[in-house]
């Protein structure tokens, strides 16, 4: 069977690397491509995206990569096949977490981006330290610039929720048990809200299911891709 190619969106603070063991897992059957979105805001990293990608593929994202790839899916172009949104939910940021971005924002502005880094790492990779070195590494080689954008981005993102029902491609959600970022009720009421949506918990992992459970996340989406039965809801991670 011939799938479109996956364009596979990362987080804030995150490039190839975050989706590398994922698209180990798959191997040859899905022609897989990381893009990165670029700008201040969802809309002009969507806008990034879909200049780059191909006329039809199937999008993948994560976390803030989640925003873009429901802002790409809810202008209905056509273009998107089917979409995959893995750690991420359809609410505004809540205001503790936009208090929480200005602050990381002011502190790289005033030369910390270091400890911003240092600030935000733990909570993305639950302090699992071959995890939170590669975090490490992405946020910093990225640069504090794009750190910067990337915080704007989410911070003034819009609530998707009553837009929802409108969707026009089937729709894979994948939460995370111990996903302190964005719990896994966000994550299955945003499955609940959408017309053709299939809900996975991925057990033993938090907010980069990709790189804790990436076999995990790789079985839902070759089942979710080649529309095998749903069976239980429940991924087991290793």
């Amino acid at each position: 069977m011939k799938h479109p190619p996956l364009i596979m969106l990362p987080a804030l603070g995150a490039d190839s690397r975050l989706w590398q063991p994922v698209i180990d897992e798959l191997g040859a059957e899905f022609e897989c491509s990381v893009v990165r979105g670029e700008g201040q805001t969802i809309q002009a990293m969507a806008d990034h995206v879909l200049s780059v990608a191909p006329n039809e593929f199937v999008l993948v994202g994560i976390s803030m990569g989640g925003y873009v790839a429901l802002e790409i899916a809810l202008r209905k172009t056509g273009r998107v096949k089917a979409l995959a949104l893995f750690n991420t939910s359809a609410i505004a940021a809540p205001q503790d977490r936009r208090k929480n971005s200005e602050g990381l924002i002011s502190l790289v502005n005033s030369g910390g981006f270091l400890e911003a880094i240092t600030r935000t790492a733990p909570a993305v990779s639950r302090g699992i330290p071959e995890v939170q070195r590669v975090v490490e590494a992405m946020t910093e080689e990225l640069g504090e610039h794009v750190f910067v954008d990337q915080q704007l981005a989410v911070m003034n993102r819009s609530d998707r929720r009553a837009e929802l029902a409108a969707m026009d491609c089937r729709t894979l959600v994948v939460g995370a048990a111990e996903d302190i970022i964005t719990p896994p009720a966000l994550s299955e009421d945003l499955a609940g809200r959408l017309p053709d949506a299939r809900f996975v918990l991925v057990q033993e992992s938090g907010h980069f299911v990709a790189l804790e459970q990436p076999q995990a996340a790789a079985t839902a989406l070759q089942a979710f891709l080649r529309n095998q039965p749903e069976g239980s809801p429940q991924v087991v991670g290793r």
